[in-house]
């Protein structure tokens, strides 16, 4: 698996572009997304949020021949927005881990959906999605908002990413007399 860095203002064309005039059979575009539940006319309804915002990424088993079409691409129109991550000739995979980061929170569809969970005390209990065994990495909780900030590390930085969470109850923790 392959980053590319682009402006998020053209993140939609690029995709496009490189889906159109750089792929080949067996590889894929993508920006992975996290599905949130906001409140819009007074409804609950799930919307989709880019995950990593300007970057795209792209499955390959041929990183000399994609680097060559992405590089002969990249002087037409829309690639000149595109920022590739490499090391002189070649295009560099991500690591392990990062690749790991992007497969498994988010689905084949390369949605991660909302989590479910609950309060009790001070900790937090996911019972159903992509958090669930994660809830060590969450560093922030926003109830209202139905969302919680992940500490992780990727592309060699430390990064916060914003996932839907809601939150069904919060119970106390019984006091324990001695």
């Amino acid at each position: 698996m392959f980053c590319i860095q682009t402006d998020t203002r053209y993140i939609e064309q690029v995709r496009n572009a490189i889906k159109e005039n750089v792929l080949a059979d067996g590889e894929e575009v993508f920006m992975p997304v996290t599905e949130r539940i906001r409140k819009i006319e007074g409804k609950w309804q799930r919307i989709l949020v880019p995950m990593f915002f300007g970057y795209l990424f792209i499955t390959s088993e041929q990183p000399t021949e994609l680097y060559g079409r992405l590089h002969k691409s990249l002087g037409k129109t829309i690639f000149k927005y595109v920022k590739l991550i490499r090391d002189n000739e070649y295009i560099i995979p991500l690591s392990k881990e990062d690749e790991k980061i992007v497969t498994e929170l988010s689905d084949e569809n390369h949605i991660i959906k909302a989590s479910l969970g609950y309060i009790k005390g001070d900790k937090l209990i996911v019972t159903d999605g992509p958090l669930r065994g994660r809830e060590g990495e969450v560093v922030k909780i926003n109830r209202h908002k139905r969302i919680a900030v992940l500490a992780i590390d990727f592309l060699g930085e430390k990064r916060n990413i914003t996932v839907g969470l809601e939150v069904v109850r919060k119970e106390k923790e019984p006091l324990s007399v001695e």
